[in-house]
């Protein structure tokens, strides 16, 4: 099994917390960061094969991360998650090209299927 590098942008730990916990034991690369200027240093200075982030978050929203990531990194697929009623936003980030936005909660099988679209690997 290839080792997925993953990122993970939300401003709840917990989140990065599930994914470290269900995909980081399963032999995956997993960091966790809760704000959109981590995430940035983070992909300048780390090769990533997927990012996942949140659309609402303080100081700057993902779809603006996700504007961004796609000028420094426009390889990398990134799908986008919220718990909040944020229908515009989602289709915004589509129309940027993000893989996919999930609703949360959501399961992590359904994490697993987006990454295998994605990227074309079982996690």
């Amino acid at each position: 099994m290839d080792r997925i590098k993953i990122l993970v942008v939300d401003d709840k730990k917990i989140i990065g917390d599930l994914f470290n916990f269900t995909l980081g034991f399963g032999g995956h690369d997993i960091a966790w960061v809760n704000n959109a200027y981590e995430a940035l240093e983070q992909i300048r200075q780390k090769k990533f094969d997927i990012i996942f982030v949140d659309i609402v978050m303080p100081e700057k929203d993902g779809v603006d991360l996700l504007e961004e990531i796609k000028k420094i990194a426009p390889e990398i697929p990134i799908v986008m998650m919220s718990g909040y009623s944020v229908e515009e936003k989602r289709i915004r980030a589509l129309e940027l090209g993000a893989v996919s936005c999930m609703k949360k909660p959501f399961e992590m099988d359904e994490v697993r299927q987006i990454v295998k679209a994605a990227l074309g690997k079982e996690i």
